[in-house]
C-alpha cells in the first residue's frame, strides 16, 4: 500500500488473522448448510439422554390454553348478533341504493341487478351472523343465522317494504333482526334438543 502498511488480505480477498467481517448468525447457518458445524454446537443440538439413565417420566406436553370466549351465550348472544346484523343490513341496503343511483339514476336497481344485489346482501348477512354466533359460542351457528336472515327477509318484505326510504327503518330493521335471531335461536335449540 502507499502508506507503508502491509496488505493483510489473502488472494481471495478475506482478511488474514484479523477479526471476521461475517455476522455470527450467518456464519452458523452457513456452517450447518455445509455440514461443518463445530463439535460443541453439534453436541448441544443433538443431545440425547445417556443410555444408562433410567427411564423417567415423559416430559410434560405443553398445554395450549384456549382463547377466552365472551361470556354471552344463548338468547343474549342471539340478540347482540341481531343488532349487529340488522345495522349491517341497513348499511348494505343504503350502499346498494347509492350505487344504483350513481349507475342508473334511480335508487332501484331493477330486476336482474337488483335480485343479484339482494342475494349478495342476504348472503353477507347470514355469513356475518354465523361468524358472530360462533365467536359467542352458540351451537349450530350456521343454521341459526340462515334461518334468522330468512325470517328477517320475510319481516322486512311484509311490514317494511313500502317504507324503506323512511328514517325510522334504520331502527326498525335492527329490532326486526333481534326478533328474527332470537326466534331462530329458540327454534334451533328446540329442534336440536328434541334430537
Amino acid at each position: 500500500m502507499a502508506d507503508g502498511t502491509a496488505d493483510d488480505t489473502g488472494t481471495d480477498g478475506t482478511p488474514r488473522g484479523g477479526p471476521s467481517l461475517e455476522m455470527p448468525s450467518f456464519t452458523r447457518r452457513r456452517r450447518k448448510a455445509e455440514g461443518a458445524e463445530p463439535a460443541s454446537e453439534a453436541v448441544m443440538d443433538t443431545a440425547a439422554p445417556a443410555p444408562d439413565a433410567p427411564p423417567g417420566p415423559a416430559p410434560a406436553a405443553r398445554v395450549r390454553r384456549p382463547l377466552p370466549r365472551p361470556s354471552l351465550a344463548g338468547l343474549p348472544a342471539a340478540a347482540v348478533t341481531g343488532v349487529v346484523v340488522g345495522a349491517l343490513g341497513v348499511l348494505l341496503v343504503w350502499l346498494a341504493g347509492v350505487g344504483c343511483e350513481a349507475v342508473r339514476g334511480t335508487s332501484s336497481c331493477g330486476g336482474g341487478p337488483g335480485l343479484l344485489v339482494l342475494v349478495v346482501v342476504l348472503g353477507v348477512l347470514a355469513w356475518t351472523g354465523s361468524l358472530l354466533l360462533r365467536v359467542l359460542a352458540v351451537p349450530d351457528a350456521g343454521s341459526t343465522s340462515v334461518l334468522a336472515v330468512g325470517i328477517l327477509a320475510v319481516l322486512v318484505m311484509v311490514f317494511l317494504l313500502g317504507s324503506l326510504e323512511q328514517w325510522w327503518t334504520a331502527v326498525a330493521v335492527p329490532v326486526a333482526a333481534v326478533a328474527a335471531y332470537c326466534s331462530a335461536w329458540w327454534v334451533t335449540t328446540a329442534v336440536v334438543g328434541e334430537d
